[in-house]
């Protein structure tokens, strides 16, 4: 049953709730990742999308197939969660909607999580499932494959592209970034403003997700930990979401404006009042949140070229 689209003003508190509940600090690692996984076990995915789990160059990954999809694209999905929570089965909502948008299904990957698996190991996950899709006797074409993400999603699938970039390998088709998190410069030196507005960010979490990720010895600065302080030029083209009133508003809004100047291909939307990551809870609010997640979608789709 699709739930009721109601105003974000009506949904804000209860999303303030849900997060200050499943990413309490009293709590270990693992609890969290539970709580996040049942915060947003509902609505789920579109009526009629068919959930596969897959495994893909050793990492787990779980396909959400929409009904009358067409098998001549993917979408790749790199899960948020400051790289510590979040999962294919918490973004099943997210996922199945943009891939119900896209017309081809989408593939969330269950990549390693810190600070059991610090930096690298997310990016190698991400790696090795590119890999595995776009090598061998049924590979895809990566002008077929777009990858998007949110949040520290969004700063991984940048990270993957850099990667591809600077190994000399193309590009995916694109690259659709949901209020990315790119610097975690900022948040290690504790120099981000605040956004009381932000329903689900603050200093401290975003503190904790930095240290636990770095945990293993990387620096802050390397531009495959913070894509901020990464040259963007020869990038895929960017879809590139914000919202108003979130805290790393200024990650995606910064990198945008440098990717226009190095000659990258960015489409850009802001979503004035609303919180970071909103598109999480896009089904059950009205427009303009409620088809963000459609809307990217589509622009994505678009850099796919059409078949002949």
């Amino acid at each position: 049953m699709r739930p009721p689209r109601l105003p974000p003003a009506a949904v804000r508190p209860s999303i303030a709730l849900a997060g200050r509940w499943a990413l309490s600090p009293r709590v270990d690692w693992p609890t969290r990742r539970r709580r996040v996984d049942a915060a947003q076990a509902w609505p789920g995915p579109p009526r009629g999308t068919a959930v596969t789990a897959r495994t893909l160059g050793g990492v787990a990954c779980e396909q959400l197939t929409p009904a009358g999809a067409a098998g001549d694209a993917l979408l790749v999905f790199l899960h948020g969660g400051g790289y510590c929570v979040g999962s294919p089965r918490s973004h099943r909502a997210l996922v199945g909607r943009m891939a119900q948008g896209f017309g081809a299904p989408g593939l969330a990957v269950d990549y390693r999580l810190a600070p059991e698996h610090p930096h690298p190991a997310a990016l190698q996950d991400a790696l090795a499932v590119w890999d595995a899709l776009t090598e061998g006797a049924q590979a895809i074409a990566p002008a077929r494959i777009v990858v998007a993400g949110d949040s520290a999603g969004g700063g991984l699938a940048l990270a993957l592209a850099l990667s591809l970039r600077d190994a000399g390998r193309p590009q995916p088709a694109a690259l659709g970034l949901i209020s990315p998190w790119l610097d975690l410069v900022a948040d290690t030196a504790n120099v981000r403003p605040p956004a009381p507005g932000d329903v689900l960010l603050s200093r401290g979490l975003l503190r904790a997700f930095a240290a636990a990720y770095l945990s293993g010895g990387a620096s802050p600065r390397d531009p495959l930990v913070s894509p901020a302080h990464a040259d963007p030029v020869s990038l895929a083209p960017l879809v590139i979401h914000t919202a108003g009133e979130e805290l790393i508003r200024s990650d995606g809004l910064d990198f945008a404006r440098r990717a226009r100047d190095a000659g990258v291909a960015v489409t850009a939307e802001e979503l004035p009042g609303l919180w970071h990551d909103v598109h999480l809870a896009a089904e059950t609010l009205t427009e303009p949140a409620g088809g963000a997640p459609l809307r990217m979608a589509a622009a994505l789709r678009a850099h796919v070229p059409a078949r002949p």
